[in-house]
């Protein structure tokens, strides 16, 4: 019988909705399987998450003589022998000169993924991802499957529920925590300087509390940033549903659900112009490099695209079809 392995989460995160999705979507699909939830627990020091890694390869060690086949939703709560692994991105070793700086990130990301590799079959969510697998790491092209992650589009849908002052102001609204990658300084300061836009922040602290602080400082001098915080569901689809645009600058992604999320929602997008957003948005957002930020969303707020056509796009990523595919894979190595 399969088994699925997965990471306890209690805030928001892409990570928390594939989880969630999966496990759901199993269980609706009326596929047998058992599930084992590893919780991660971290402190931060300077600023910085650590012991998360060590906390769940421990954790799994209360766990053996798992039922195959075995899959892990996310690389660092791989057990010995597992099958199948989702690995979500590879930013770690694209950009090894941010993340891995000292011998406790080298020790932590190759416990993190050093099983994870090993699998039958690594699931990624774009093509971008595979292509990173196979030249940036060798893993053979025959073990990386391409299947999309998806949003519950019954959920979110346009909401009539503004929660947004009716002030004149151009409002804006981002999505996710403060992880460096983020770049949300530069998305602060571009809005600092715009007293006729407004930014809504959603998304949970997390470990980066000190880079947390100094944003929320900036925030509170140009008094036009507002934190939000984690917010639940109906909030999260009223902010999304009543913004201008939703607005994000990452130089990092695996997938990014919340520009997914906003479009079902029918709200226009501005996003950098990533490799994965190319992929996953394409013509249907307004893609920008860092230093044409601004301008792109002026350009945007011009010429936004219909909430229909939005919508429509957004449907491609749907939880029927990913379930299909994950269930086509369990069979395959159940068959093998």
């Amino acid at each position: 019988m399969l088994t699925i392995v997965y990471p306890k989460i209690k805030v928001a995160s892409g990570t928390k909705s594939y989880v969630d999705t999966v496990l759901g979507g199993i269980s609706e699909a009326h596929y047998p399987f058992s599930s084992i939830g590893i919780r991660k627990i971290e402190f931060s020091v300077t600023g910085k998450p650590l012991g998360g890694i060590v906390s769940q390869r421990m954790g799994l060690l209360l766990h053996r003589n798992l039922s195959h086949p075995i899959h892990a939703l996310v690389p660092e709560v791989s057990p010995e022998g597992v099958d199948v692994v989702t690995i979500h991105d590879i930013i770690p070793f694209l950009k090894s000169s941010e993340f891995i700086k000292n011998a406790y990130d080298r020790s932590a990301y190759n416990m993190m993924y050093e099983r994870a590799l090993k699998a039958k079959i690594l699931i990624v969510s774009t093509e971008t991802v595979k292509k990173e697998l196979v030249t940036s790491l060798n893993i053979a092209e025959e073990r990386v499957r391409v299947i999309y992650q998806a949003i519950d589009s019954s959920k979110f849908a346009h909401s009539e529920n503004s929660p947004y002052p009716e002030n004149g102001k151009v409002h804006l609204v981002t999505v996710g925590d403060f992880n460096p990658r983020k770049r949300f300084d530069l998305l602060y300061e571009m809005v600092a300087r715009n007293k006729d836009m407004e930014l809504y922040h959603l998304g949970p602290v997390n470990s980066w509390k000190d880079r947390a602080s100094r944003l929320s400082d900036l925030a509170k001098k140009s008094g036009n940033i507002f934190l939000k915080g984690e917010v639940n569901e109906e909030t999260l689809i009223r902010y999304l549903s009543n913004a201008d645009l939703f607005v994000l600058i990452s130089e990092a992604e695996g997938f990014g659900i919340p520009p997914i999320e906003a479009m079902s929602c029918g709200t226009n997008v501005v996003l950098n112009d990533l490799p994965i957003f190319k992929e996953t948005i394409g013509e249907f957002g307004f893609l920008s490099s860092t230093d044409r930020f601004e301008e792109t969303i002026l350009y945007a707020l011009k010429n936004k695209k219909k909430s229909e056509v939005l919508r429509n796009h957004s449907l491609k990523y749907s939880i029927k079809k990913e379930i299909a595919d994950l269930l086509s894979i369990y069979q395959e190595i159940g068959e093998s």
